[in-house]
């Protein structure tokens, strides 16, 4: 028997496709197109993870290197030392300003369940956050002017012309040779005879303004330097964004009026707490804030600081974050929100004082 093929007969029965096979390719294609979405979602979720551990870890990093450059210096006052200098002088309108007192070069605040100990400052108490610690140091700034002939003379002190741009009106700075210092106000910057003339009146509407006569009891000879007073408060507060962060109040640089103002340094820091190192019966011990005996014996500060991740991280996060955090012996519990903590800590020695 012979079979034809009939090519007019099998083109027409070759129509596209059936429903069934329409259907079958459908879902093949919305099985892969549900896989690439889900590479997708895990990729973006591990690059939000990834951003924001890194973003963490740099703001501990650069808050642990503000807070070690300044704490290295706290307490030092030139070649005088680093401990609260005995013959000193001020003829600053305010001498026991907070800001301004040298009788406490450093000080902390220990955080022990209802307040702080010893209390805040009135200036900044209210920006504080609860359960946090805090700490003020005040120090010479490192880059000394020297003196020049004649020195000092009444209300007069003689720099080299070349120091003009590291010295401005308005300056709190502090002349000292060793062994006594004077704190004062520049009011006035003279040029005159290849000299420069660092003037320190009452008049001239400074604030906070040399009291009269604004004449130093003690006198300077060829080994006296000027330096800028630097005077800094660090603690916890609610930054522009609604987040924990780290602060710095320190003393402005306006010309004419000096005061203290707040700066937001890094934000999604969330608990500071500290330990300080003070020398006693010869070996260091380290204690809070509330049971340093003499705050000149300490040698080194040691600083814990609880970070998290900034805004919540949503389903990025594997879920809210219930657990509790360590800080050099501080136990705390923070909201379970769903963010990312870390726990980073440093010990710092004081220089000039040594461990």
């Amino acid at each position: 028997m012979k079979f034809r093929l009939d090519r007019k007969n099998l083109a027409s029965k070759q129509r596209g496709m059936t429903l069934v096979e329409i259907m079958i390719a459908a879902t093949i294609s919305l099985i892969l197109l549900a896989g690439v979405l889900q590479i997708f979602v895990s990729n973006k979720r591990t690059y939000q993870l990834n951003e924001a551990m890194s973003r963490l870890q740099e703001n501990a990093r650069f808050a642990l290197d503000v807070l070690t450059s300044d704490i290295r210096m706290a307490g030092f006052i030139g070649c005088m030392g680093s401990n609260n200098p005995s013959n000193f002088e001020s003829i600053l309108a305010d001498p026991t300003a907070y800001e301004f007192d040298l009788s406490n070069l450093l000080t902390g605040y220990d955080y022990t369940g209802s307040g702080w100990t010893p209390a805040l400052d009135s200036s900044f108490a209210s920006d504080v956050v609860a359960g946090t610690d805090v700490i003020a140091m005040k120090h010479l700034s490192g880059d000394g002017v020297p003196l020049v002939s004649p020195y000092s003379d009444s209300a007069q002190l003689f720099v080299d012309p070349a120091a003009a741009s590291a010295l401005n009106e308005g300056e709190i700075l502090m002349v000292t040779d060793c062994t006594q210092g004077s704190v004062f106000q520049v009011t006035n910057l003279q040029e005159s005879g290849g000299k420069l003339n660092v003037v320190h009146s009452n008049g001239g509407g400074f604030v906070p303004g040399n009291a009269a006569p604004a004449i130093f009891s003690n006198s300077y000879g060829a080994d006296a330097k000027l330096a800028k007073l630097v005077s800094t408060v660090y603690y916890i507060g609610t930054g522009a964004s609604g987040e924990p962060a780290l602060f710095r109040r320190g003393l402005n640089r306006d010309t004419g009026t000096i005061a203290f103002e707040a700066h937001e340094l890094v934000e999604g820091v969330e608990n500071m707490q500290i330990l300080y190192g003070e020398v006693t019966g010869g070996s260091t011990k380290f204690v809070t804030a509330n049971n340093v005996t003499d705050m000149d014996n300490v040698v080194a500060i040691r600083v814990a600081l609880l970070m998290k991740t900034v805004g919540d991280l949503g389903e990025v996060a594997a879920s809210a974050d219930t657990d509790t955090y360590d800080l050099l012996g501080e136990t705390v519990d923070p909201s379970n929100d769903r963010v990312i903590r870390r726990v980073v800590s440093t010990t710092i020695n004081i220089r000039n004082r040594g461990l």
